[in-house]
């Protein structure tokens, strides 16, 4: 897999050879009334996936909102999906790690990996809904800086097996945590956005990218990838490490078809997605991304507005909405510019067997991607 092979590369100085491009499936539902049938297709899917040799299946963190509603924890759904598949890759993105004690985010993720025997990695993000933080709102203010020493924390209690902190009494105390995880070293994705500082972090930290195409674009991404690639170099780490992007997805038998039935759905995704944004800027926080927004948000009809705008420069190239044909292209441009992975965020269309039946072309969408980039990756 492109985590494992890129983080455990050689310091010689030689480049490695450029893998194929890596599809994952990702969720992350508009959740409605009925949340047991979101979860009946996301076991339906990451089992399908799973058959298929899709390389990962990725579940989010979400709070207090319809958007993403169905995930407050990427580790019950990792554990269901462990439960359900046998070769694939589990992925949580992302875990907001100052809404939780880390050493219960080791605890956990520990519990899935061995449940899966070894297949769980996580990706972690400092939080940006302040709505979020009533869990923890002595975090919000540093959670960015709760999120470096977070990560320091779970990755050498995860290498170390032991957690040390005080007591209630004030005595310093070095604990076993438990259960102990299949994998000596976690995997782990830092989720950036626009922010080229988080792209060079991350490469210092020798950690993956988790990204998204909502504040940028696919050209702009190849500077920030660069930029990432640089920051792995001078920290004297090996390999290139793994950047994954985030792409709304639906193939169908015609471009006409996927507009349809994916731009339909996309333009109704967006407008629960904005909603709860507007709700973190009329509590008197930012939009995601630090995007500073305006109250403005909140009426209906700028929502409609800002979602057809979404819709329209997704369907522009920047989604796998589209035919076979159509998605390959666009997939081999994304790994032009550096991506490794693409997580394809297929749950925002409702129906069920739509998903499923648009899985088994991304599939095709897979091996065909895979295939055009083997006589680069033999060079």
């Amino acid at each position: 897999m492109n985590a494992d092979s890129q983080q455990s590369g050689s310091s010689s100085g030689v480049a490695p050879s450029r893998s194929p491009l890596e599809l994952g499936v990702f969720f992350f539902a508009s959740v409605g009334d009925r949340s047991e049938e979101t979860y009946q297709l996301m076991l339906d899917a990451a089992r399908r996936a799973d058959e298929l040799g899709f390389g990962f299946v990725s579940t989010p963190e979400r709070h207090f909102h319809r958007f993403g509603g169905a995930f407050p924890n990427p580790a019950v759904t990792s554990a269901a999906i462990a439960a359900s598949t046998r070769r694939i890759q589990i992925r949580a993105g992302s875990v907001v790690t100052p809404l939780h004690p880390a050493s219960r985010i080791v605890e956990d993720f520990a519990a899935v990996d061995g449940i899966s025997g070894g297949r769980v990695g996580i990706s972690v993000g400092s939080g940006w809904n302040v709505n979020d933080f009533v869990i923890a709102p002595e975090k919000y203010e540093t959670r960015r800086e709760q999120l470096l020493m977070d990560l320091a924390d779970i990755r050498e209690a995860w290498r170390t097996g032991r957690w040390t902190g005080l007591t209630p009494l004030g005595a310093e105390a070095s604990l076993p945590l438990y259960p102990r995880p299949v994998q000596e070293e976690l995997p782990v994705w830092i989720t950036a956005s626009r922010s080229e500082g988080t792209f060079v972090q991350a490469g210092r930290l020798g950690c993956n990218i988790l990204t998204h195409l909502e504040n940028q674009d696919v050209e702009s991404l190849a500077g920030k990838i660069a930029l990432y690639r640089a920051a792995r170099a001078e920290a004297g780490l090996p390999g290139p490490g793994t950047v994954t992007v985030m792409m709304h997805t639906y193939v169908a038998g015609s471009s006409e078809q996927a507009r349809e039935v994916g731009g339909r759905a996309l333009r109704d995704y967006l407008r629960s997605a904005i909603d709860l944004e507007a709700g973190a800027v009329q509590a008197g926080g930012r939009m995601s991304g630090d995007k500073e927004g305006r109250d403005v948000l909140s009426a209906a009809r700028a929502q409609r507005k800002l979602a057809e705008l979404g819709a329209n420069r997704y369907l522009s190239g920047n989604s796998l909405i589209g035919s076979v044909e159509q998605c390959i292209e666009t997939a081999r441009r994304v790994h032009a510019v550096g991506v490794d992975e693409i997580a394809c965020l297929v749950d925002f269309v409702p129906d069920a067997e739509q998903v499923l039946g648009s899985l088994e072309l991304l599939d095709v969408v897979r091996r065909g991607a895979a295939q055009a980039a083997e006589p680069a990756a033999a060079r």
